[in-house]
């Protein structure tokens, strides 16, 4: 099958561009990039949808000016609209603590999300592909990894879109020389030192030696992953209802976790790591099975763990919390009478690790709009506790919670009228979460302490 051709099945087979779409295309200069704005351009015409370039300088490499001006006059001789975006990453790391590429991620999204807001745009669209997805895969293995790092990249999340995710790299420089084109080269991307370099360097040319289709087996195998743990994942998330206790600072894993299948309390517990540090990257299957290796410990016995967490034997099961140091701030009490909070709203890509601490949490933002307040819990207050839409009363949440009768008055909620989508530091309703279909989120994360009245 022709290139062009293998790119339009992936379009056409996952729905990802429909008529009167507005697409707006990650460029950074390299083959990939370069590439899909290319493929794009030449099949606008046919799907019926517009595109335009949003270009993200990073101010980090000598050579960032040089690649700018290149997509730009790519863009002039196209005739596509082009959009520049600047920040200091660097600077952004240090003052966030994050790593070089996180915090590139993180404004990289941002600078999409803002464009697409500004320009009334509804897709995404970056260059991932096949050998993309398949150092991804190895990447995670050589970490440890439960299913879902072995289907690390989709073709469709929310409004982002990667037409590109079943062709290989081979086929993508293949296209750009046999049509006279040229692209930038990032001389980082042979530094071996660079653990996915190395793979892509090292160890992919070697696997392909064994078999020339490599690459498109492990593509396979990604989707054939994929269907498996949204069965899995639902089975999960019912055991964690019996499961998992939630409580203000920490989350609890019940002793009868234990008895369950192997697959199923091991992604008990690293669902609750997750749910305490707010990501998913670094937590590996050594950090579960020390976990889980507690429970055959006496009671009181600690282990540390990444993003200065801490797990302990409790009489009832395994509580995993922050440190001391690095507990949210907002779980501890100020003198203020009002709660302060950050919102930030941006383009869901499906690629960030959720934040799911007590004091941080996502929300579907087409379904909570901006008419939101945060306020004290009140006597109508109701909340969705069901995926069917079942609901119950906020002062018969809190009472099955044990939440103490002279502190239920003093908690606060995140509502529309009585609606409440967030019981802040216990739990989040179910008609706001993030599903498959969001295409932005809403951030809402709590800056202050609370005073109890």
């Amino acid at each position: 099958m022709e290139f062009i051709d293998k790119v339009k099945e992936t379009i056409k087979k996952n729905n990802l561009i429909n008529s009167g779409d507005r697409v707006l295309i990650g460029v950074s200069g390299g083959a990939d990039s370069v590439c899909l704005l290319l493929i794009l351009n030449g099949l606008k015409e046919e799907f019926k949808f517009d595109i335009s370039v949003l270009h993200f300088h990073h101010m980090i490499r000598t050579e960032a000016d040089k690649d700018a001006a290149f997509v730009e006059d790519l863009c002039k001789r196209l005739n596509v609209p082009f959009y520049f975006y600047k920040e200091d990453v660097i600077e952004y790391a240090k003052e966030t603590g994050t790593t070089t590429e996180e915090a590139g991620r993180i404004l990289r999204y941002k600078a999409f999300n803002e464009c697409m807001k500004e320009h009334d745009i509804n897709l995404l669209a970056t260059a991932h592909h096949a050998d993309d997805l398949a150092e991804t895969m190895l990447l995670f293995l050589t970490r440890g990894t439960l299913l879902k790092g072995l289907s690390p990249i989709k073709v469709k999340n929310g409004n982002t879109i990667r037409p590109l995710l079943n062709v290989t790299k081979e086929e993508i420089k293949e296209y750009l020389l046999r049509n006279n084109e040229t692209y930038c080269e990032d001389a980082t991307n042979n530094d071996n030192d660079y653990s996915r370099n190395y793979i892509r360097n090292e160890i992919m040319p070697r696997l392909s030696k064994l078999n020339d289709k490599t690459t498109e087996h492990m593509v396979k195998t990604a989707s054939f992953i994929d269907e498996a743990t949204e069965i899995l994942d639902d089975v999960v998330k019912t055991a964690e209802s019996t499961l998992l206790r939630r409580e203000n600072d920490r989350v609890v894993i019940l002793n009868e976790a234990v008895n369950e299948k192997s697959y199923i309390k091991k992604s008990i517990i690293h669902n609750a790591l997750v749910e305490t540090c707010g990501r998913m990257k670094d937590i590996a299957n050594i950090h579960v099975d020390e976990v889980l290796a507690l429970f055959d410990k006496q009671v009181g016995r600690i282990i540390n763990l990444p993003y200065s967490m801490i797990a302990r034997r409790e009489y009832d099961g395994v509580s995993v919390r922050l440190s001391a140091d690095e507990a949210d701030e907002a779980t501890e009490k100020s003198n203020k009478s009002e709660i302060n909070y950050k919102v930030r709203t941006f383009a869901y890509d499906g690629s960030a690790d959720f934040p799911q601490k007590t004091y941080t949490k996502w929300f579907d933002y087409d379904i909570i709009k901006d008419n939101f307040e945060i306020r004290k819990v009140r006597d109508d207050d109701v909340i969705v506790v069901l995926k069917n839409g079942g609901s119950k009363k906020v002062s018969d949440l809190l009472k099955d919670m044990k939440v103490p009768f002279d502190e239920r008055t003093d908690v606060y909620v995140l509502a529309t009228g009585n609606h409440v989508y967030w019981v802040i530091g216990i739990r989040m309703g179910e008609d706001a979460k993030i599903t498959p279909d969001t295409k932005n989120i809403t951030e809402i994360k709590i800056e202050d302490k609370v005073e109890v009245e």
